[in-house]
């Protein structure tokens, strides 16, 4: 048995789909099964029970899954207390934000705001896709992330902290026919492909972007890339539109186009709450407070 091999049968666990976790992991899913299938020859058990339409976790599974994730907590909770008796080693926070965000406007003053609050403890930013976000929450690989709501939402060892809504908007290519149409609206665009990221998460993604244009009865015809830089490279090349919201770097783009709609995304920040110490609470604060929460 090796930390491989659990990081592997954790992430298929998470999933539920050894498909999912080999796009999320970028590893084979020969590579994946391999792994955990000498993992499950070692502790003389099935973990899973796969078939063509599901994977399920077996009773004994479902045992080991609770172990390796307690083991885990435990670690860091006893990595995280000799950080902070190891005086001579740096204390580093790790916090991970959506790709795409263009968050210049805050970043720099919760940094600062950090430094004089927490000195000694370096803070490391990370930006990636909205499923690896909980994914590196829940194996220690981020200490807090600033994320969807409803991405985190039921995952029961994750902790979230409601921070604010953001508005979404239609985003299509500066030039094109739609910049004459008076009272542009979206429902001009209901013949339009609309590109959206992040495959891995694919029933989200739908389910967020049919709620936000249901009022404006119509569906969306959806085409998936593989994340936030090529959808945006598909709307500039005049391929189609995206949905995206307020916070997108893309918004502002010289080859870009944006009509706002009547919808939102609501914000959390997302934690393990076996790591929340006194350096990651008052991480949550300032946060909270650059986006003007009501503390």
């Amino acid at each position: 048995m090796n930390s491989l091999q659990i990081d592997y049968f954790m992430a298929v666990a998470t999933n539920l789909s050894f498909t999912k976790t080999s796009e999320e992991l970028f590893v084979s899913q020969p590579a994946i099964s391999k792994q955990i299938s000498l993992l499950e020859k070692e502790l003389g058990v099935k973990l899973f029970v796969r078939n063509n339409k599901k994977t399920e976790l077996t009773e004994a599974g479902k045992l080991y899954y609770n172990l390796f994730r307690d083991c885990k907590s435990d670690f860091m909770k006893t990595h995280t207390e000799a950080l902070k008796l190891a005086s001579s080693n740096e204390r580093v926070v790790r916090i991970g934000f959506l790709e795409g965000w263009d968050l210049y406007e805050y970043l720099p003053g919760i940094i600062e705001e950090f430094r004089m609050n927490c000195p000694g403890v370096r803070l490391v930013v990370n930006c990636c896709g909205v499923k690896e976000l909980s994914t590196l929450i829940l194996t220690g690989g981020l200490d807090l992330c600033l994320t969807m709501k409803n991405s985190v939402e039921g995952i029961q060892e994750i902790s979230i902290v409601d921070v604010c809504s953001i508005r979404k908007n239609i985003l299509y290519p500066k030039g094109s026919r739609y910049e004459s149409i008076e009272d542009l609206s979206p429902l001009d665009f209901r013949n339009e492909t609309f590109f959206v990221p992040w495959g891995v998460v694919e029933k989200l993604v739908r389910e967020s972007i049919y709620g936000h244009m249901n009022k404006y009865r119509f569906v969306p015809k959806l085409e998936f890339v593989s994340n936030h830089e090529s959808m945006i490279t598909c709307v500039r090349a005049g391929m189609g539109v995206a949905i995206t919201d307020e916070w997108s770097w893309a918004k502002g783009a010289p080859q870009i186009s944006c009509l706002e709609l009547d919808s939102e995304d609501e914000i959390c920040i997302a934690y393990m709450n076996s790591k929340a110490d006194d350096t990651i609470r008052t991480l949550i604060k300032i946060l909270q407070s650059a986006y003007n929460c009501d503390l």
